[in-house]
């Protein structure tokens, strides 16, 4: 009897703890019969930069690198720079409707660790040069993509002294049942109102054009066509140099992805500067290769292969430089020596042309901007490259070492958007051109005038 009463006791505990079930299956608790709720976990948001994305679902993470919104001194004040920022979940749907608020920061402490991480002596931006027009960012019940902006207007305001650097941190707020990693909370804005004098004042975009995604015509099936523009011209003048300097300022917007340093075809390469012709290149500056990471730099001069064991970062400015004495060969990053190799007798810095962004294939390429690329008879100091990384300051006492210069800040007036002038006046024009997929877009000058130039 004892035992009896023993299990009907724990067959009542068991019915009581596990319910009953309703018409659509789900476990029924309690004296109401009610659905026990479901356990919400937190939901990963992700803050999102859409200032350029044709919708949100196309945004950017937000990094701690800075983005630069730059303005000149000849545009007309009151010209305003729209920043728009968004969210989405990565883990799972909202269980409830949700806004966000993106705040602007003003803490000194945030000023401060800003100018460690960038090197700016910076401000941080009046209020006179921004308005919040919505700081309000909505996901809605059982979706991961927000339906909202957030935007912020940066004005060229008179109130900016000219070539100064500030800073505007937008900070987007979470909420409970949200979290968000701290590498991803702040979107840190370079403003800057350029006054034109002692800088480069452009760049060539050398980026994928559009209708650049046509499919390879010769059978190789490699998806969209990696390569875009390029420039060239003609490469005896650079050959058989006693002594010489190569310099210029890059900018990487993207490496190519490690996963491809090994197809033969693809090696992970982007070249810089030279002539690519295969194993026979008289001279070849590139990053990335089958054995090289693709954000490392490579050499091929005088027969030789130097590689510069320094690792660069997307979307940074990099004043990069190539000297030869008639003893060494030396390489700079920002003016600090970073490889160098011996070589004596001449050195070629080019084959039958020489170019600037050009791949042995299409599918290989530089996907970024490049500005005040030099070729000097001379090796230039370690000094000399600092204090002329920008420009060349003592232009008319030292031109006669120029052998070109290219300013990339804009098309050869008449060339039909075609060329790039060599300022040395030597005729060594650069010739806009085009590799990869056929296609109905032809290659014209490119030049990228919202830019900022910071070397670290």
């Amino acid at each position: 009897m004892k035992n009896r009463i023993i299990y009907f006791g724990l067959l009542l505990c068991l019915i009581v703890f596990a319910g009953c079930k309703d018409e659509f299956g789900k476990t029924l608790f309690g004296p109401e019969d009610t659905v026990a709720p479901e356990k919400v976990t937190d939901r990963t948001l992700v803050f999102l930069n859409t200032t350029d994305a044709e919708n949100i679902a196309n945004g950017t993470a937000v990094t701690a690198d800075p983005i630069d919104v730059i303005f000149s001194a000849v545009q007309p004040v009151g010209q305003v720079k729209e920043i728009k920022t968004s969210a989405k979940l990565t883990n799972g749907k909202s269980k409830r409707d949700q806004v966000f608020t993106v705040s602007v920061l003003q803490d000194e402490a945030v000023l401060q660790q800003y100018k460690e991480t960038n090197g700016y002596r910076v401000k941080f931006l009046p209020a006179e040069a921004y308005h919040v027009a919505t700081n309000l960012i909505n996901i809605e019940y059982d979706a991961t993509m927000a339906v909202s902006q957030s935007l912020v207007k940066i004005i060229n305001s008179s109130k900016l002294d000219l070539d100064q650097d500030y800073l505007l941190a937008l900070q987007l707020n979470t909420a409970e049942g949200f979290t968000l990693d701290d590498s991803n909370r702040t979107l840190y804005l370079h403003v800057k109102r350029k006054g034109g004098s002692g800088e480069a004042q452009g760049a060539a975009d050398l980026r994928p054009m559009a209708g650049d995604d046509a499919l390879d015509a010769d059978g190789v099936d490699l998806g969209i066509n990696r390569n875009n523009l390029y420039y060239q011209t003609e490469g005896y003048a650079f050959q058989k140099l006693n002594a010489c300097t190569l310099e210029g300022l890059v900018f990487v917007d993207s490496f190519k992805a490690a996963s491809e340093r090994g197809d033969a075809t693809l090696a992970g390469i982007s070249s810089v500067w030279g002539y690519e012709a295969g194993s026979d290149a008289p001279f070849l500056m590139r990053f990335g290769d089958a054995g090289v990471d693709p954000n490392k730099l490579q050499v091929k001069a005088g027969g030789k292969t130097l590689l510069v064991n320094y690792s660069f970062r997307e979307k940074t400015w990099y004043h990069i430089a190539l000297t030869y004495d008639g003893t060494n060969i030396r390489v700079y990053v920002n003016s600090r020596e970073r490889a160098s190799m011996a070589h004596t007798g001449t050195l070629d810095l080019a084959g039958a042309q020489f170019v600037i962004g050009q791949s042995f294939n299409q599918w290989r390429g530089f996907n970024g901007m490049m500005s005040e690329i030099r070729i000097w008879n001379t090796a230039r100091t370690a000094a000399q490259l600092r204090e002329n990384a920008l420009d060349v300051v003592e232009y008319e006492s030292e031109k006669s070492d120029l052998l070109a210069y290219w300013k990339l800040n804009g098309a050869k007036p008449g060339s039909d958007n075609k060329q790039i002038a060599d300022f040395t006046g030597n005729g060594h024009d650069l010739t806009v051109k085009r590799q990869g997929a056929a296609s109905a877009v032809q290659p014209k000058v490119v030049i990228n005038q919202d830019i900022d130039i910071n070397l670290k």
